[in-house]
């Protein structure tokens, strides 16, 4: 057994290496398989080690968070941070199972579980009304059920299984609020309270949904009420120190550029989005419009 410590934290180079050193100390093989039992970031360095190690080893995956348990266990997706960037070095690689155990919920900290709720936000966003509404009447005190769950990682597993390597474009969607959540989420590691991926991830919904608002595509009554809900939630959280140039040094690293154009899913309506390309300028404008929620 090895034992790491949960969060961003894990998700670097040194503790890749030391996974690997134990990987050679214990002489794991090709025909063996190793279980990761954890957050998101224990199961995106570990499984990146496993996919790295000998070019494969099985694993499986037992997620304890509820980001993880509706999102970070499914998809294939594994990785590490780099410098100041989300998921900069990473592949490709599904794990042999994942075993969700909805009890592992009730040991979580209040702020975990409440952070956990953004993504099924999110998932309810892409997916239709009645899920929306589910979420959205759901305290995020709560500990979902196991239909819940069921129905929420549902929604990721059926937009990755029609494009499991972001070839299509249609995975995309998944990244709705990510883009600048992320930017937050690692300027905020440079603070002493440092935001919690789902913290984050409820800014960044906030300000690419106000984007769709003002590009005509998107009702404001939406954008309103996801104010309301994250407002009566108390997770509508002012944003991290910053200067624009260390945002745009963030920014401008995202994986989802491509020949330096940045492209954001635009949420349309509820299930409906589309991959638009936005301009820098477009997303500070969003930032200043989000600093305005929260006078002097």
């Amino acid at each position: 057994m090895i034992t790491l410590e949960g969060g961003e934290v894990a998700k670097t180079l040194p503790v890749l290496r030391r996974l690997w050193k134990k990987l050679w100390q214990y002489r794991v093989d090709r025909g063996q398989v190793i279980l990761l039992i954890g957050g998101g970031s224990i199961l995106d360095v570990g499984g990146f080690a496993a996919a790295t190690w000998k070019r494969g080893i099985p694993f499986i995956s037992i997620p304890t968070t509820l980001i993880a348990q509706i999102d970070a266990a499914l998809g294939g997706k594994v990785g590490i941070n780099f410098r100041q960037g989300k998921n900069l070095i990473g592949t490709f690689a599904e794990a042999q199972a994942v075993w969700v155990w909805p009890d592992f919920l009730k040991t979580l900290p209040p702020r975990e579980r409440r952070a956990g709720w953004i993504e099924a936000l999110k998932h309810s966003l892409l997916h239709s009304e009645t899920l929306w509404s589910q979420v959205y009447q759901t305290s995020f005190d709560a500990v979902p059920s196991v239909e819940m769950l069921r129905t929420l990682a549902s929604v990721k597993v059926h937009i990755v299984t029609q494009d499991p390597y972001e070839k299509l474009g249609l995975r995309q969607a998944l990244n709705l609020g990510h883009t600048l959540g992320h930017v937050w989420e690692a300027l905020s590691h440079r603070t002493e309270t440092p935001l919690l991926h789902g913290e984050a991830v409820a800014i960044g919904l906030v300000q690419e949904l106000w984007l769709s608002m003002q590009r005509g595509h998107l009702n404001q009554s939406l954008w309103q009420a996801l104010i309301t809900k994250l407002r009566q939630e108390k997770m509508l959280l002012p944003l991290p120190p910053f200067t624009w140039r260390q945002w745009e040094t963030i920014l401008f690293q995202d994986k989802k550029r491509r020949e330096g154009q940045l492209y954001l899913p635009l949420l349309t309506g509820i299930g409906k989005w589309e991959l638009t390309p936005v301009q820098p300028s477009e997303l500070q404008s969003a930032v200043k419009a989000y600093k305005n929620l929260f006078p002097a």
